[in-house]
């Protein structure tokens, strides 16, 4: 532990050298090295995570340089690779473990049990559900967010005790959509995730806790809705059809 590169955060009664300690003896999986990734990448890194694995098995590409990790000299490198050569420069104290791969139902759960939490970064919905499914079995929290234009949302849940996102999504998925991405709300969404890792790992009360942050830029607000179990949920109240309902994952794209 480097009791100087952490002072100033040290200084907060949450964290000192006991804090500090849980968050270098924690793993946190990142899914997705996207602009809310990459962002919420360099938060852990920043507070001294001492584990931060990425998951991701795309390429950099002219697209993806609004992300703060990937640079131009980064084209055509795989993201992890990308992303894990920066924080492993921003912070030379932590471990990075790359994962070049989709998420996908063969390697979801050996990946995720690895970690103590899990970051989902992606908008993809089947890797968002499969996630969802994986984490609540195996007894993980995760936190989610996502950007649609100027508009983001952030949420926690915590397995057997808030709601899934299968709870709230309903039978069917949510909609597959190409959406739009603008840094300045990716990075505020990044900043509510780490926030509740970060209060995950110190053991203090986590925010977001069954709740749902919006975020929205254009009015300069952020809202919350509070989620409710939904009593036949297949996932998390462990319905004898859940396997069924996600038994047609194919390998999908982070």
């Amino acid at each position: 532990m480097n009791s100087e590169r952490y002072s100033r955060q040290n200084m907060l009664p949450e964290f000192g050298t006991d804090g500090q300690q849980k968050l270098e003896d924690a793993g946190v999986l990142i899914i997705g090295a996207t602009s809310i990734g990459s962002t919420l990448m360099y938060n852990l890194a920043s507070a001294g995570v001492g584990t931060i694995g990425i998951a991701d098995h795309n390429i950099v590409g002219t697209s993806n340089l609004n992300a703060p990790i990937h640079f131009e000299e980064d084209l055509g490198t795989l993201k992890v690779i990308s992303a894990a050569r920066k924080l492993r420069a921003y912070n030379s104290l932590i471990n990075v473990i790359p994962h070049a791969t989709a998420i996908n139902k063969d390697n979801a759960y050996e990946i995720i049990s690895q970690y103590d939490i899990v970051v989902l970064a992606v908008n993809n919905p089947q890797t968002a559900m499969l996630v969802n499914e994986a984490c609540v079995e195996l007894g993980k929290p995760f936190v989610h967010g996502k950007t649609n234009g100027f508009v983001g949302t952030a949420g926690f849940v915590l397995p057997h005790e808030t709601p899934c996102l299968a709870c709230f999504f309903g039978e069917e998925l949510p909609p597959e959509e190409n959406y739009g991405s603008v840094s300045g709300v990716s990075s505020t969404v990044a900043a509510l995730m780490s926030s509740a890792v970060l209060q995950y790992l110190l053991d203090a009360p986590v925010a977001m806790k069954g709740y749902l942050f919006i975020y929205n830029c254009m009015t300069a607000t952020i809202d919350k809705i509070e989620l409710t179990h939904r009593h036949d949920c297949p996932v998390c109240n462990q319905s004898a059809d859940a396997e069924e309902d996600y038994d047609d994952f194919d390998e999908e794209e982070v």
